[in-house]
């Protein structure tokens, strides 16, 4: 193998890839990208062997052939790199870069132990804007939970109607859905988990407005193309909760208050709440609503902020974090919090303008301190 790459092009296919690089190592081979170059195309390929992301850049190529390098190792030597353009070639299984002054020997593991790559479903594929997608991680992506183990709750739902596309998250103490219309077609299947790091990796791409995902389900995997990418994810058997119970839309009581003031408060107050819990406590009085912090030994906060709020005294307590999540995801200027009872789950919605899709929910469950 011996070609010629744009370090710049370079550069932002092996930034993308970063994400699903193995850094564990308990497979060696899994911690390098696979390269290959073929015609005028240099392909790049890292898998962690539930997810795969294929990507290639032009490339002048002088001799075809393959060979892996360290992901990480290699991304960075490339960012460092003192000129535009470097040249690539592999000598006994070794590969050679040079890139103006600077040259460097680096050791490659065979290709022939690279695990086979999953199979690409043919066609198309169904077409979902990507501003839209990414919109839909935002509003959910922060409930999935990051604890290992917990399948249920390690992956989002994605759902498909006739009309609407729907995102939702759970980690067992707060749910997050968010909801909009699709452009229409037939979607490859009612629905299916995406997993937290396929979420985070869909989410690392550029957006192009002029430029939509293509989502196919193949048979062991979906795979989701923009461009000259493919990201493959192996589908999930686990069964995600039933949220459906959940979802409350008829808690009688309202308190409508600036997203932003409220962000900010939930901020201060949780400066002085235990690191495991978060607990701050929310009191609604008529028009009012009075933070306190709960729990932290070495003192107390308090803040009161004015909200539209006309229903009996009530007061919840809740993980701060859990509210500052949504509330930093979502763009509409004031929030809305439905609640039903003293010590309740509390269920928020985007308020007012500003909003990025048709319907979200957020519910959360109190805690006790």
């Amino acid at each position: 193998m011996d070609l010629t790459l744009n370090r710049t092009v370079l550069l932002e296919e092996l930034s993308l890839i970063q994400g699903v690089v193995e850094r564990r190592m308990a497979m060696p081979i899994l911690a390098d990208v696979l390269l290959s170059a073929q015609g005028d195309r240099l392909t790049l390929a890292a898998t962690d062997l539930d997810i795969t992301l294929i990507s290639s850049c032009p490339a002048a190529v002088r001799r075809e052939g393959r060979a892996t390098i360290r992901g990480k190792m290699f991304y960075d030597l490339v960012r460092a790199l003192p000129s535009d353009s470097l040249d690539l070639s592999v000598t006994d299984e070794r590969v050679e870069l040079r890139s103006g002054s600077y040259e460097s020997k680096l050791t490659s593991l065979r290709p022939e132990d690279f695990p086979t790559l999953p199979e690409i479903p043919q066609g198309q594929g169904f077409a979902i804007p990507q501003q839209l997608l990414h919109r839909l991680i935002d509003l959910t992506f922060f409930a999935v939970s990051p604890e290992e183990g917990q399948f249920q709750f390690n992956a989002a739902l994605l759902n498909f109607t006739d009309r609407d596309i729907d995102m939702v998250a759970t980690d067992g103490h707060r749910l997050a859905f968010a909801r909009d219309t699709h452009p229409g077609g037939t979607p490859p299947f009612n629905r299916q988990l995406l997993p937290r790091k396929v979420l985070a990796q869909l989410r690392r791409i550029p957006e192009n407005d002029a430029e939509p995902f293509y989502l196919a389900q193949g048979e062991n995997h979906l795979a989701f193309r923009f461009g000259e990418r493919v990201l493959l994810s192996r589908m999930l058997e686990a069964r995600f909760p039933q949220y459906e119970r959940v979802l409350v839309r008829d808690n009688p009581h309202r308190a409508v208050v600036q997203r932003l003031d409220l962000l900010a408060a939930l901020r201060r107050v949780g400066l002085l709440t235990p690191e495991r819990t978060r607990g701050v406590r929310l009191a609604f009085q008529r028009d009012t609503i009075s933070l306190t912090s709960v729990g932290f030994d070495l003192g107390q906060a308090f803040e009161t902020l004015a909200c539209q709020y006309s229903g009996p005294p009530l007061t919840i307590q809740v993980n701060a974090q859990f509210i500052i999540d949504f509330l930093a995801a979502v763009s509409n200027d004031q929030v809305q919090l439905q609640l039903r009872e003293e010590g309740g789950a509390v269920a928020l919605v985007p308020h007012g303008s500003g909003g990025t899709v048709a319907d979200a929910l957020y519910i959360v469950m109190p805690i006790r301190v």
